[in-house]
């Protein structure tokens, strides 16, 4: 079993259920680009661009921090 970490604050996903997930810089066309999915996919939790967040509060202050203020997350 592959262990999630918040991408934020660290914290380890466990059995949590309401985590999201992300994919980070997807292509060549996408540089620098974040796509945020809408609920947790275990299937795809684990590609190698899947950023991971505990909460929502962490995704938007990841997003925040390394994005600006231009960043849109759905």
């Amino acid at each position: 079993m592959m262990e999630y970490i918040c991408k934020f604050c660290g914290k380890a996903k466990g059995d949590a259920k309401d985590w999201l997930l992300g994919f980070e810089g997807m292509g060549k066309t996408m540089k620098g680009a974040v796509t945020v999915l809408g609920k947790w996919d275990e299937k795809r939790a684990d590609e190698p661009t899947a950023i991971h967040f505990c909460s929502r509060a962490c995704q938007t202050k990841y997003l925040a921090g390394n994005y600006g203020d231009e960043t849109c997350a759905g």
